[in-house]
C-alpha cells in the first residue's frame, strides 16, 4: 500500500462497527488493497462467506485540494451512471456511509470484483492489445452520458466547457498560493483557456473519466474481460481528455495516438478526428493533468518521497510539451 498524507488508516474495530451497522456481516479478516494514493481500501471477508471491499475517504484532517473534496459521493454518482446507462462491468455499491458516525470520514463498501492489476495478471502482449481495445470501447460508451452542465459535480457546474475548465484550473492555482507556493505554469494555463474560448465553448458535455490509466482496471485472466474501478476523478466536460492515458502517455500529443482515434471512432456515435482544434482542446487537457500532479505532490507527499519527485518531473514535462503546441 502506498504511503500517502491524505489516507485514513481505519481500525479493525471501526470495520467490524460499520459491516454490523449496515448489516452485511460478521467480519473475519481485513486486508488493505490497492496502490492509489489518495483513498484507503480495504478486503473485509464476513462469515456469510463473502468478501467485498471497502473503501474510505481521506480523513476531515488532511488537506486535499478544491476538487477532491466530497470526491467520494462523486465516484458514487459515476458508478451509478456507468451501471444504469451502459454495460461496463464495474463493482455493484452495496453501501454508501456519509455520516461519519462510524468511521469518521466518507465511506462505501461495495462489490469485490475478480481480477488482478494488469502487471500481476502474466499477460501476453496480445493480451494488453485486446485490453487496449477494451478500454477504448468502454470510453465510446460513457461518452455517450451527456448533461447540461460541465466541470466537477462536487464543486457546481457550469454552462461551457471553457469556464468550467477555467474554474478547474483556478482553483488548483488558488489551492497552490494558499499552501504557499507559486505555479507560473498554471497562471499561463489559464490564460491559454482564455485565448482558446472559442473553441472550448464549442465542446460538447460528456461523461468523462480523465483516470484511465491500467491501474485503475482490473484483468479476469479466465474471461480475458476488464473491470473499470476507481471512477472519483470523473467529470462532465471534454471527450477529447479520455486520451491522455492511451500509450504513448501523457507527455505525447494527441497525434501520436491516431490508432486510439481509428479505434475509438469504429463505434463511437460521435467520432473525434485529428484536427487542429482537437489537437488544441487535448493539449489543454493536458495542461489541467499536469497543473494538478504539480499541486497535489504539495499535500500528498514529503519532498524526498519518490512519487513527490516523479509529480515534479511529469509536471513539468507535460507542460513544456503542450505548451509549444498551444
Amino acid at each position: 500500500m502506498i504511503i500517502s498524507k491524505t489516507k485514513y488508516n481505519a481500525t479493525e474495530a471501526e470495520i467490524k462497527e460499520l459491516f454490523s451497522f449496515h448489516k452485511i456481516g460478521n467480519v473475519t479478516d481485513i486486508t488493505a488493497l490497492g496502490c492509489g494514493e489518495f483513498n484507503a481500501a480495504y478486503k473485509v471477508s464476513c462469515d456469510n462467506g463473502n468478501s467485498y471491499a471497502l473503501k474510505i475517504a481521506p480523513p476531515e484532517s488532511a488537506k486535499v485540494l478544491t476538487y477532491e473534496n466530497n470526491m467520494m459521493k462523486s465516484e458514487v454518482f459515476w458508478y451509478s451512471q456507468m451501471h444504469e446507462k451502459t454495460d461496463i462491468l464495474c463493482p455493484k455499491v452495496y453501501v454508501s456511509d456519509f455520516s461519519k458516525q462510524i468511521i469518521k470520514s466518507n465511506c462505501f463498501i461495495m462489490e469485490l470484483m475478480e481480477g488482478k492489476l494488469i502487471w500481476e495478471a502474466g499477460i501476453t502482449e496480445k493480451d494488453y492489445e485486446d485490453i487496449q481495445k477494451q478500454k477504448i470501447s468502454m470510453l465510446t460508451k460513457i461518452h455517450r452520458i451527456s448533461n447540461d452542465g460541465f466541470g466537477y459535480i462536487q464543486t457546481g457546474l457550469e454552462p461551457s466547457w471553457y469556464e468550467a475548465l477555467k474554474k478547474m484550473a483556478l482553483n488548483l492555482v488558488n489551492d497552490c498560493k494558499a499552501l504557499g507556493y507559486d505555479t507560473l505554469d498554471g497562471e499561463k494555463f489559464v490564460s491559454l483557456i482564455d485565448k482558446h474560448e472559442k473553441i472550448l465553448r464549442a465542446v460538447p458535455c460528456r461523461m468523462v473519466n480523465f483516470d484511465f490509466w491500467d491501474s485503475n482496471i482490473l484483468y479476469n485472466t479466465a474471461t480475458k474481460k476488464i473491470c473499470w474501478i476507481d471512477p472519483e476523478r470523473g467529470f462532465w466536460g471534454d471527450p477529447v481528455a479520455d486520451f491522455i492515458t492511451f500509450v504513448p502517455g501523457q507527455k505525447a500529443p494527441l497525434s501520436t495516438k491516431k490508432y486510439v482515434l481509428d479505434a475509438y471512432n469504429e463505434t463511437a456515435q460521435e467520432k473525434i478526428f485529428l484536427t487542429e482544434e482537437t489537437e488544441i482542446r487535448y493539449e489543454l487537457a493536458v495542461c489541467y493533468l499536469a497543473l494538478i500532479e504539480e499541486v497535489e505532490k504539495y499535500v500528498r507527499y514529503e519532498p524526498d518521497n519518490p512519487t513527490y519527485i516523479r509529480n515534479a518531473t511529469d509536471s513539468k514535462e507535460m507542460f513544456e510539451m503542450a505548451f509549444k503546441l498551444l
